[in-house]
């Protein structure tokens, strides 16, 4: 079992051949001993091979030595993008750094995280052996929870909450999303299903915004105007990944996107207020115009007597 200070020596290898591009072994081994790794012994060349291949095998990520043997990351797009080892290498990182943290721990103002990680095992194991899942569950709609089986098909992280993505027997075996944090009650049972071979994780959520994977809706060509500041926003942290930026204006920015404009991309749209503008199609337009009308009669109040 690998502990925390291992992994603190995988991400500072990582980070360092980042940092610098290319760097021989006699500088990492100088670096390491400024650090707070070596644990008071020098990078030897049999533990600089293994953190090497270990980071290979849990991570993806690629360290090779070049004819003049400077280090370099090999494959850098494995460090980019939404893949599962991406996401639990930044995830180690920020854990490591809050750790070295902890004596100014109330000065670190975190987000908290709504309940259902206790979950987590039981789900990534049954997804493992195609086992199917016991599940209590009750929509926030609902006054009492309703259980039913599913054969859970892949986890997804969106805006702090887990979602699992699963045919239930409840919702006659269609692929439907259920939250971690609305499950009371979960077990694994030894009932194997059959995975559809065709399926693919990334490729279903691929013209979806976030976690509501609506059929119904079909993928559209969208155009928003985001004003100063928005479109600085969106340039470091994009709404989708088919984000086009498509024309640059003094004030604003028009950026384009192939999706389906699902319920909560409209609510990602409205969250933004005056700052965000549907430009294209008219029939998403009207939807967002409808939505600010209902918003603006609810605080409409007769406030004659006040």
């Amino acid at each position: 079992m690998r502990n925390i200070d291992t992994f603190r020596q995988y991400i500072w290898l990582v980070n360092t051949i980042q940092r610098f591009r290319r760097i021989s072994y006699g500088d990492i081994k100088r670096l390491w001993k400024d650090s707070d790794m070596n644990e008071g012994k020098p990078l030897s060349r049999t533990t600089f091979y293994r953190i090497r291949q270990s980071i290979k095998e849990m991570f993806g990520v690629c360290i090779e030595s070049d004819n003049r043997h400077q280090y370099f990351i090999s494959n850098p797009e494995a460090l980019s993008g939404n893949s599962t080892q991406n996401w639990m290498l930044r995830t180690l990182t920020v854990n490591s750094i809050l750790l070295d943290g902890l004596s100014i721990k109330d000065q670190l103002l975190l987000e908290d995280i709504p309940s259902g990680l206790e979950h987590l095992e039981t789900i990534i194991n049954a997804i493992k052996v195609h086992h199917t899942l016991r599940m209590s569950y009750k929509k926030f709609s609902d006054s009492e929870p309703y259980s039913t089986f599913i054969e859970p098909y892949c986890l997804k992280l969106f805006h702090q909450r887990w979602y699992l993505l699963g045919k239930s027997e409840k919702r006659g075996g269609n692929l439907s999303v259920f939250s971690l944090d609305r499950m009371t009650e979960l077990s694994e049972t030894e009932r194997e299903f059959i995975l559809d071979p065709d399926f693919d994780a990334e490729t279903f959520f691929k013209n979806y915004f976030g976690v509501i994977p609506d059929q119904k809706v079909q993928v559209d060509r969208i155009v928003l105007r985001a004003y100063s500041p928005m479109d600085d926003y969106l340039r470091t942290l994009p709404l989708h990944h088919s984000q086009r930026e498509i024309a640059t204006e003094k004030e604003c920015a028009l950026f384009e996107y192939q999706l389906a404009p699902t319920r909560d991309f409209i609510q990602a749209i409205l969250k933004e207020g005056q700052e965000l503008e549907v430009v294209e199609p008219e029939s998403l337009w009207k939807k967002i115009r409808k939505e600010l009308t209902a918003t603006l009669k609810r605080y409409n109040r007769n406030t004659s007597n006040n």
